[in-house]
C-alpha cells in the first residue's frame, strides 16, 4: 500500500478524516453519494486560509480530483487492513465502522496520516475591513498551480483602478450534510463525477449571487444543478469577510 502525499498539512487544522478516526470511526464510502445528501439542511463553505495574493504560489496547488482519489484510496486501504489484519466484517448498511486505538495506530503506521482537506474554491478580494469586496470566484481544478503561468484575474488586477488596494485570496472547503445531519466533505462523495458536479454548482451559485466584476461565466443565469442553501463561514481569524453570509436560491 502506497503512502499518500499530503498537500495542505501546514495550512489547516481542519482534517475531517483524522477527526473521525480519533472518534473511533472510519467512513464507509458507499454511503457518501449525492443521493444521500440533504440539500434542504444546507451546506457550508469554510474559508480556512487567507493570504496576500502575491504569496499565492506559497500555497500548494489544489485539485479536487487528486484529493478525492487520495481520500478514497486511504479509506479503502484502511478498510482492507481491518478486513485482512483484524478479520473485521464490513457491514455495508452502516455509515461507519468502529475502530479502536490499536487499529488506528496500525493504520497510520501503514498508511501515514489521513490526507488533509482539499480547498476547491478560492475567492479573490480587494480592499480591507468594511471596504473589502469580492472580485473573483474560481475553483482549483488543476494538478498544476493555477497561478504559476499568470492567472487572468490576477493580471486584470494590474489595472490602475486597483492601485493601492490590498489584494487577498481565500481558500475554502466544502462540507455537505446527510439525512442524519452528519458532515460530509466534498472529497468523500462518490463517484467523482458527482463530487465535481457539486463543486461546479457551488462555484456557479457564488458567481451568480455576488456578480464579481472579474468573472465572466455564470453571471447571466443561475447554473446550479442543486438547491442552494449555502452558509459561508470565515475561519481564518484574520478577517471577518463574508462570515455567516447565507446564500439561498
Amino acid at each position: 500500500m502506497k503512502k499518500i502525499k499530503k498537500s495542505t498539512e501546514d495550512f489547516t487544522d481542519i482534517k475531517p478524516l483524522r477527526h473521525l478516526m480519533r472518534r473511533g470511526e472510519i467512513p464507509l464510502l458507499n454511503h457518501y453519494d449525492k443521493n444521500n445528501l440533504n440539500f434542504e439542511y444546507g451546506f457550508f463553505l469554510g474559508l480556512d486560509v487567507v493570504m496576500p495574493l502575491y504569496k499565492v504560489l506559497d500555497f500548494p496547488a489544489q485539485d479536487l480530483k487528486t484529493s478525492w482519489g487520495n481520500t478514497q484510496a486511504y479509506i479503502n486501504n484502511a478498510l482492507e487492513i481491518l478486513e485482512e489484519h483484524y478479520n473485521e466484517e464490513i457491514d455495508e448498511d452502516n455509515i461507519t465502522i468502529d475502530v479502536d486505538r490499536e487499529q488506528i495506530s496500525y493504520i497510520i503506521d501503514e498508511l501515514g496520516n489521513p490526507p488533509a482537506r482539499c480547498y476547491p474554491i478560492y475567492l479573490i478580494t480587494t480592499g480591507t475591513g468594511d471596504n473589502e469586496r469580492l472580485v473573483y470566484v474560481g475553483k482549483t481544478s488543476s494538478e498544476n498551480h493555477r497561478f504559476a503561468g499568470g492567472h487572468l484575474a490576477a493580471l486584470k488586477l494590474n489595472d490602475p483602478k486597483y492601485d493601492g488596494l490590498e489584494k487577498n485570496i481565500y481558500f475554502g472547503c466544502l462540507t455537505f450534510l446527510d439525512a442524519h445531519k452528519e458532515y460530509i466533505p466534498v472529497e468523500w462523495i462518490s463517484p467523482f463525477d458527482h463530487s465535481n458536479e457539486l463543486l461546479g454548482s457551488v462555484e456557479a451559485s457564488l458567481i451568480y449571487h455576488f456578480q464579481p466584476e472579474l468573472n465572466s461565466e455564470h453571471t447571466k443565469r443561475h447554473n446550479s444543478k442543486i438547491p442552494i442553501h449555502l452558509m459561508i463561514e470565515n475561519w481564518t481569524r484574520k478577517t471577518k469577510f463574508l462570515h455567516y453570509t447565507q446564500i439561498d436560491s
